[in-house]
């Protein structure tokens, strides 16, 4: 009695697994797809370059230092100031400090994915906007990677 039971027990541990190590191989596979379309829509419109710590885009005679953020769907993403941005996901708040991305000089482009938005930002102590591809919040131009391509093919302001 005591073997089928530890049959039974192993045969739902190797299950659970199997389900398991499917369904992260599952997420890791839809991110890398997201990344690829989202570095095939700049290659279409420009050139990646590859300069140490971070990515420049090449697009239309300009420059931009390129960061490309992963913010899950159903997350409110928020820039609090030029150096912290704000994940908020139901009462849990993460702040990322972006100080050594912030303080890169020249342009800066922000895709975020797979989120659609609407990205907020800190636009004075009173005030809180959203961010919109045809105007700069700071240095940096704030694009969902939703509708990059678009936003591509019209031009960055």
């Amino acid at each position: 009695m005591d073997t089928i039971i530890l049959v039974i027990f192993t045969i739902i541990l190797i299950f659970i697994g199997y389900f398991s190590y499917s369904i992260v191989n599952k997420s890791i596979e839809k991110d890398s797809k997201q990344k690829q379309f989202i570095n095939e829509t700049l290659e279409k419109y420009g050139k990646l370059r590859d300069e140490g710590q971070f990515t420049k885009y090449e697009y239309k005679g300009q420059s931009y230092y390129l960061m490309i953020l992963k913010v899950k769907d159903g997350v409110k993403f928020k820039f609090n100031s030029k150096t912290i941005w704000e994940k908020r996901f139901g009462s849990k708040t993460q702040f990322t400090d972006q100080t050594v991305f912030s303080k890169l000089p020249g342009k800066k482009l922000v895709i975020i994915y797979p989120s659609t938005g609407p990205y907020m930002y800190q636009y004075d102590e009173n005030e809180i906007r959203f961010t919109k591809p045809s105007e700069k919040v700071w240095d940096m131009t704030i694009i969902g990677a939703h509708e990059l391509d678009e936003v591509l093919k019209e031009g960055l302001k």
